[in-house]
């Protein structure tokens, strides 16, 4: 295995700028060698977090903020780096929307829910999705977030832009 030079250094902060995931804490840390030291450790991120899209006791939907912690993983002869607890994921799948698709509920004010709980990746297009509350958030390309909004929840509008839209659902319990 090869050091982390201050390229891949870049090329990682950039791939989470990507995914749309908020990253706090230090940064990332250039490791020269396959050792961590205490300020590599120190120089790592804390947590990240992503939007969810969640449903409160009266149905009404909402999106939030969610934290993850994360702590330093050392697996060598890798350079360490910081990950997240593991969390329960039950199916994939992947999904192919049409441009534009879902406008007519937008236009129309039609809500729904979603077969299951899941984290969406957006893999290529964009999205908008409108909470009953209604927010509306914009994803593109390399953006992540949770829906929790299953029935007998109000749900919510999903819409695509001009172009065909890539997602990958990530089911979970």
């Amino acid at each position: 295995m090869r050091s982390l030079q201050r390229a891949d250094v870049i090329v990682m902060a950039c791939a989470f700028a990507l995914l749309g995931v908020a990253c706090t804490g230090h940064g990332f840390a250039a490791v020269r060698g396959t050792e961590a030291t205490d300020q590599t450790r120190t120089e790592l991120l804390t947590e990240i977090a992503y939007p969810q899209l969640y449903p409160t006791p009266d149905g009404e939907t909402h999106f939030r903020e969610v934290k993850v912690l994360l702590s330093v993983a050392s697996l060598p002869p890798t350079q360490p780096f910081a990950q997240s607890a593991v969390q329960p994921a039950t199916t994939i799948r992947h999904a192919v929307f049409p441009p534009r698709w879902g406008v007519y509920d937008r236009d129309h004010n039609i809500f729904h829910t979603p077969a299951d709980r899941r984290f969406i990746s957006i893999r290529r297009g964009e999205t908008w999705v409108k909470t009953s509350d209604g927010e509306t958030r914009h994803f593109q390309v390399g953006d992540v977030f949770e829906v929790l909004d299953v029935g007998p929840s109000k749900g919510h509008i999903t819409w695509m832009g001009d172009q065909p839209s890539i997602m990958l659902f990530s089911n979970h319990p």
